[in-house]
């Protein structure tokens, strides 16, 4: 899967990782009953042995449950930041006023903020 960065996501991540640097952050994908597909920002999360990596960027991981990942294995993603809080979400970034966001990339996206995406 070819997964990107926004500079501002990239520069949040970064932020959190900073506050966190003993914890192990990990974005996960499908891991709740209320998310759907929003990516939720933990640290010290247990990845399930079903999880697939789909990529990483600041030194956090990007996994998606075994459920989700079917659905989005063939679609170019980015994952980046809008104001707002989720309903009842418990990621990290929400105490900021903003949540992560995962949306397909347009067809002739040059969109900056490239990840790295396993093999």
């Amino acid at each position: 899967m070819e997964l990107r960065f926004t500079e501002k996501a990239r520069a949040l991540l970064a932020e959190i990782q900073a506050e966190n640097p003993s914890d192990t952050l990990v974005i996960l994908i499908g891991g709740g009953c209320c998310e759907n597909t929003a990516p939720i920002l933990m640290k010290n999360f247990r990845v399930g042995v079903s999880d697939r990596l789909l990529g990483e960027t600041e030194g956090i991981g990007v996994y998606a449950s075994a459920e989700v990942y079917p659905l989005i294995e063939d679609t170019p993603s980015v994952i980046d930041v809008t104001d707002g809080r989720g309903a009842g979400s418990f990621s990290l970034e929400i105490r900021r006023g903003v949540r992560l966001t995962l949306r397909p990339l347009p067809e002739s996206s040059g969109a900056p903020g490239r990840g790295s995406s396993p093999s």
